[in-house]
């Protein structure tokens, strides 16, 4: 019915004839502004600059200023408090022990691709660069939900997250340094920008948590109860920003971690516990080349990217290589004396997978090339409508056969008043089987094949605001078919092995679902943001029924004071209504045999931070988290978050 609902506002929007425009945002200094406003700049949307109010798709930004407020180690933090949004996580901040995290739009996992200033940078459907880059080089993250494969290709089926880095201004050398303690990490950091360039440093020492799992018994002979703990480990991130001329800038992103995971299972019967040690080595590079001519609306990127890991004991046995080339170019032509706009260009992207196994080595790479266009028309003064389109290829590699799609996007947006605006999504999108599929054993059966997970979204929304005060309100419906899933193989294909695990194309996926987002500067000294989020993502195969797959309900609140050198900031955000856990009561894997006997517990998160700057030079700032120190899960494996910690830095600016 709601799927009926959206298609009739499309339709409605597109025959009334009513009047809106879409107008361009220059180049308005973004860095400048401490809170974002409806008529900043939003690029990721449309791929050229357009104001929020303007852009007909649901958008969310996060400043600089409002990540540091927040207290966010990484951008995986920041992003938990953005209704319809989910961390799936292998530990707290991002940072699994030693699987990959990532981030879902709408509940639909794997379907959210990552941007670095406007270049791709996921990794085997992973978007593990979310941590990747220190906070202290973002300049703001936008969101943009709803499907983006037309103008931004495969995995941006949910939607897409754009990272924009900060970028050298200033002609005087300037820097910082900051230091800070806590009860779970310590770091430190320095930074320096000039005239032509900006680099960051970062190094980070976590401690270890006893347990960061619920103790799952194993109802089989002879009975075990097993736990995992989280090592001490250390991660390092550093990024350099050159701006070689005005139009071209290089930058490098390096990442490098080396997490521990120690799994404990006791038979109940011999009281004799069992141990693993998981230990790896992870190693992140990328580099991109950026060309913007604003006087010829000329746009290129150039990026690489390539992620290792490296086992550092016995138990540890992944060693693996993963890397990826993008190449992107646009132009953009003003029509009608700049009424209108077209967008088009292509894009080439080679993923590539080496397995160093002694037993299993081997490579395999995919090749995707594509050409697009999104031509933006002015009615009148009120309504414009874009038409997007996108040829993808996709060319076979002797394990993914190749393909040929077809996407297409309309776009509405109607200004109801110079405030306020009503938009319109509709759209195909797509998402590729990750490269790697086929290497996780070397009994994986080359006779199954995987297709692309594709469909449908619909989306239409409002939005109201000005610098003091802002609503924004969606209604979406997602319609996905061939989704992936891991299941045993002989579960895909007559005489597969039993004890191997295979990507499949076995759940469609639906979610319909309603998001509001509201903000108000309520004085000079205090502000609120609050939102929320209600669906139902349901997923089911060939022959089963719909399940529930994510969480249906998410709120999140947050208060913001300043008074002269202080700012204090708390956020209370809880995600309920959740999937059914992974595991059964008993500690049986019940997704392999499709039952469940309890859903995920509630997650409650509060936190609370603060800054005194006693100069311009200098600043502290504190802040506590998980005040009410829950046990909260944060994927369907119950892995928690970390228990009540704080932070303490300084910061010298010189």
């Amino acid at each position: 019915m709601k799927k009926s609902l959206l298609q009739t506002l499309f339709v409605t929007a597109i025959l009334s004839g009513m009047n809106g425009v879409v107008s361009a945002g220059g180049g308005q200094d973004t860095s400048k502004l401490d809170e974002y406003t409806l008529d900043d700049v939003v690029v990721t949307a449309q791929r050229v600059e357009t104001k929020d109010l303007d852009t007909p798709a649901t958008t969310t930004v996060i400043t600089a200023q409002q990540l540091k407020d927040s207290g966010a180690q990484t951008a995986f933090d920041a992003l938990e408090r953005i209704p319809g949004l989910n961390v799936y996580s292998y530990g707290p901040a991002g940072d699994g022990p030693i699987d990959l995290s990532r981030v879902n739009i709408r509940g639909l996992d794997k379907g959210t691709l990552v941007l670095i200033d406007g270049s791709p940078a996921n990794l085997m459907n992973y978007n593990q660069m979310m941590n990747a880059i220190p906070v202290e080089s973002i300049e703001k993250i936008e969101v943009v939900k709803g499907a983006s494969s037309v103008l931004y290709g495969a995995e941006a089926m949910a939607g897409v997250i754009n990272i924009i880095t900060k970028k050298p201004t200033d002609t005087e050398l300037h820097g910082s340094i900051t230091g800070t303690v806590g009860s779970h990490e310590k770091n430190y950091g320095v930074a320096v920008s000039g005239q032509n360039f900006s680099a960051q440093f970062k190094r980070e020492y976590h401690k270890g948590v006893s347990q960061y799992n619920r103790i799952f018994p194993y109802d089989k002979k002879p009975r075990y109860i097993s736990t995992k703990w989280r090592d001490n480990a250390t991660k390092n991130t550093a990024f350099l920003n050159v701006r070689l001329n005005d139009k071209l800038t290089a930058n490098y992103t390096y990442n490098d971690s080396a997490p521990a995971q120690h799994e404990y299972k006791q038979n109940t019967n011999t009281r004799v516990w069992e141990h693993k040690h998981y230990h790896y080595a992870y190693e992140t590079h990328r580099f991109s080349l950026m060309y913007d001519d604003k006087d010829t609306g000329l746009k290129s990127s150039l990026a690489y990217l390539k992620h290792t890991t490296r086992p550092l004991n016995v138990d540890s046995t992944t060693d693996t290589d993963a890397t990826s080339w993008n190449f992107d170019t646009q132009k953009k032509w003003d029509l009608r004396g700049g009424l209108d706009t077209l967008v088009a260009g292509l894009d080439f992207h080679r993923e590539g997978h080496v397995k160093r196994h002694s037993d299993n080595h081997g490579s395999l790479h995919r090749d995707q090339y594509a050409v697009f266009a999104a031509y933006t028309r002015q009615m009148n003064e009120r309504f414009s409508a874009t038409l997007g389109i996108r040829e993808h290829f996709v060319k076979g590699n002797g394990y993914d056969r190749g393909q040929s799609i077809f996407l297409p996007q309309v776009q509405t947006l109607y200004r109801m008043s110079p405030r306020s605006s009503w938009y319109v999504n509709m759209g195909r999108s797509f998402e590729t089987p990750a490269v790697n599929s086929p290497y996780y054993s070397t009994k994986v059966s080359t006779r199954y094949r995987l297709n692309p997970q594709d469909g449908w979204t619909y989306e239409t929304g409002i939005k109201f605001g000005d610098a003091k005060e802002s609503l924004k309100v969606a209604l979406f419906h997602m319609d996905i078919n061939n989704k992936f899933k891991w299941v045993k193989e002989n579960t895909v294909i007559s005489g597969g092995d039993p004890g191997t695990w295979v990507q499949t194309n076995l759940d469609k996926f639906k979610n319909t679902g309603l998001e509001l987002e509201y903000s108000k500067r309520l004085s000079d000294r205090w502000s609120i943001r609050t939102g929320g989020y209600y669906a139902n993502p349901q997923a089911k195969s060939n022959t089963g029924a719909w399940k529930q797959v994510e969480a249906r309900l998410q709120f999140f609140a947050g208060a913001q004071y300043n008074l002269k050198k202080l700012r204090v900031n708390t956020e209370w955000y809880i995600t309920a209504k959740r999937q059914p856990s992974a595991y059964l009561l008993t500690g049986v894997y019940g997704a392999s045999s499709g039952k469940s006997d309890h859903a995920l517990p509630n997650r409650v998160e509060g936190n609370i931070s603060m800054e005194y700057a006693f100069s311009s030079a200098q600043s502290v700032s504190f802040g506590v988290y998980n005040l009410l120190d829950r046990e909260n899960p944060i994927n369907e494996n119950e892995h928690w978050s970390l228990p009540r910690n704080y932070r303490l830095s300084y910061t010298y600016r010189f």
